[in-house]
């Protein structure tokens, strides 16, 4: 870098107002790249996903409608804390319901932070948030959540 700093072409571009013009195209492309990422940050990052949930009626004779049913997210990759979670009654299903960023149990580990998410609701006979045996369970598999442009299903189709 040096050797290029001494040059006498440099030198008398420099004073030349090359130095100004360089500085100028150099804001012109750090200006651009932070205005392309902020838009896209802000106009195109999703907050919420929307989630249509039923019971295969396979399942329909194991159904209390007094059971809690759990709809979360979870990283595809990472820890299998739930990034947002919402506690329902098993009788309200079929149904829709959103998960958000707000309904994120850590900050850190919330829905907006990952890509890649698994989608799941478990019908739990204790109302216990970990999953026990008889429980009933549907999952999306790998979704990348923030490109999609329609409704999100979960069956809920088999017992644990």
């Amino acid at each position: 870098m040096n050797v290029l700093l001494d040059s006498s072409f440099l030198n008398k571009g420099l004073k030349n107002g090359f130095k100004k013009k360089l500085e100028i195209v150099l804001y012109t492309i750090i200006l651009s790249f932070i205005l392309s990422t902020s838009a896209l940050s802000s106009d195109e990052t999703k907050t919420s996903v929307t989630l249509s949930v039923s019971l295969d009626p396979a399942l329909q004779s194991q159904l209390n409608p007094e059971h809690t049913l759990f709809i979360y997210a979870r990283a595809a990759k990472g820890p299998r804390m739930p990034l947002a979670i919402v506690r329902l009654k098993a009788g309200e299903l079929p149904l829709e319901t959103q998960l958000d960023a707000s309904m994120a149990m850590m900050p850190q580990m919330s829905l907006t932070k990952f890509d890649q998410v698994i989608f799941l609701a478990r019908i739990s006979a204790s109302g216990d948030a970990m999953t026990q045996a008889g429980d009933l369970l549907g999952e999306t598999g790998v979704i990348e959540w923030q490109k999609l442009d329609r409704l999100v299903s979960i069956v809920i189709n088999k017992q644990l």
